[in-house]
């Protein structure tokens, strides 16, 4: 496929989904912060709100930021919003960059009593251009589960399964080798995650999705066994 043009965003990035899960505290409250941002506007036809790249979202910057369109192709639509229950909100996007940009985003606008973020799905995979134009982040998610992985239990995993061992240098081996083995295994299609934005800032969730990043680029340059210790190694540095 590394002969194809891979399916863009018309900012510019990959196309590659992610999906964030919001808890709603308050469902008016919500209601309200979308009615007093410029940017976010209701499509009665899709049962959803819309995030437009306008107003308060034109100083984010992508590929192709708000200055390099013309008029005529302004607004853009950046994110999709459905409130499918009064206690939960979904944001889809169509690239790892607008996810990062739209936790802090949200969180400036979106009281945390009115609403938090807790869960990211994304695609670990990228998409021919042909025949993929009418491809929408909601087509992917809603007919496929996800799989959870969390890294802090999956560490725990590691380090109980060598508890046993009385000498420490041999328990620490034990537990790289176990974590290390865990890293070189395929990601699911589609990968949920959890998103500690509250507590660690953006940098951690940010780093996750660029190792999404990158393996979803190695396999569609044909190297299908690219793997998360792989990227690791690549974008640490390590030999």
């Amino acid at each position: 496929m590394a002969d194809e043009p891979i399916l863009a965003t018309m900012t510019g990035e990959h196309f590659q989904p992610v999906r964030l899960h919001y808890r709603v505290l308050d469902h008016e409250g919500l209601l309200r912060a979308f009615r007093k941002l410029r940017c976010v506007d209701y499509d009665a036809t899709q049962q959803r709100w819309v995030w437009l790249y306008e107003y308060e979202a034109r100083k984010l910057r992508f590929k192709q930021s708000y200055a390099q369109f013309p008029k005529h192709l302004r607004p853009i639509v950046i994110g999709s919003l459905f409130s499918r229950t009064k206690d939960k909100l979904l944001l889809d996007l169509r690239s790892c960059e607008r996810a990062t940009a739209a936790i802090p985003f949200f969180d400036k606008y979106l009281p945390r009593n009115v609403a938090q973020v807790t869960e990211a799905e994304v695609v670990n995979k990228l998409f021919p251009a042909t025949g993929n134009q009418q491809l929408t982040p909601d087509s992917l998610f809603d007919r496929q589960a996800s799989t959870s992985r969390d890294a802090e239990a999956a560490l725990r995993q590691s380090l109980e399964r060598a508890a046993h061992v009385q000498d420490p240098g041999e328990r620490l081996r034990m537990a790289l080798e176990d974590m290390q083995s865990r890293a070189k295994q395929p990601l699911p299609e589609i990968e949920r995650l959890p998103v500690n934005f509250y507590e660690d800032g953006i940098q951690g969730f940010a780093l996750a999705l660029r190792v999404r990043q990158i393996i979803a680029l190695q396999h569609w340059l044909g190297n299908p066994d690219f793997s998360m210790f792989d990227a690791i190694r690549s974008v640490t540095g390590s030999p």
